[in-house]
């Protein structure tokens, strides 16, 4: 399995689906108060797929850089109490297995290693594998570090100590800018429903202040401007909360 791509399950697609016809009936009512444009509005939703499709990616990928490091840290345990390097990721497969459960995609990744190793494939190429198809720069780093380290025959327990170690310390800095940045996440997502609880409060206090604005072409033209602007906005703060480190 390849982790640089996300293929959507039938369950998460009829969701996308679900919550796309949600918001086309929102934005159609405040922005057109028109039922019939929200089937335009829903002729978008191929580019809310592919918004969808990367935000899951990121979840997906972000719990299995958690789940590896937890994985490297075990395997580096099991170096210093004197295992093999095989024997090593063996016995993290059955730790993983406890920790997360075998639907989890790093108690797969090292069935797939597990299996491998019985069919006498080299650990080198395993582990070379999984950075390659991992697409997740810890994982990478990790795989080209251990094979360099097995090649050239250092002292691999020091190596992969050392390692686990800069790596451990790389994704708990990750975690806590992920944990710095959710509240401006929040804050985010909060403001972009502040346009809306203004319409709703207009809309209540003084009927029929916005009618002019409705059912006609340059009241359309006017408000799907509006739109276009809002969507630039709710995206830029999206891409802005979302920076990587």
């Amino acid at each position: 399995m390849r982790y640089d791509t996300y293929k959507m399950n039938i369950k998460e697609t009829a969701a996308c689906v679900l919550i796309w016809i949600a918001v086309s009936v929102f934005f159609a009512y405040f922005f057109y108060k028109s039922m019939l444009s929200s089937i335009v509005l829903f002729l978008f939703f191929p580019l809310f797929l592919k918004y969808a499709r990367s935000f899951l990616k990121q979840k997906r990928n972000w719990e299995m850089t958690l789940e590896f490091k937890e994985l490297i840290r075990i395997v580096a345990t099991n170096l210093q109490s004197g295992s093999s390097p095989e024997n090593a990721f063996a016995n993290a497969y059955r730790d993983m297995e406890k920790l997360y459960g075998r639907k989890s995609h790093i108690t797969k990744e090292c069935e797939i290693i597990v299996r491998g190793l019985e069919n006498n494939i080299v650990l080198e190429e395993l582990i070379s594998s999984l950075g390659e198809r991992s697409g997740i720069e810890e994982i990478s780093e990790f795989a080209e570090i251990f094979s360099i380290a097995k090649r050239s025959g250092g002292n691999l327990k020091e190596i992969i100590s050392d390692t686990t170690e800069v790596i451990d310390s790389r994704i708990e800095m990750k975690r806590e800018f992920r944990i710095l940045i959710s509240s401006k996440k929040f804050e985010h997502r909060i403001m972009c429903l502040i346009p809306f609880v203004i319409l709703v409060y207009i809309g209540v206090t003084s009927p029929g202040y916005f009618d002019i604005l409705y059912g006609n072409i340059s009241g359309t033209l006017i408000m799907s401007a509006c739109l276009a602007v809002y969507t630039g906005a709710f995206l830029w703060g999206e891409h802005i909360v979302n920076l990587k480190i």
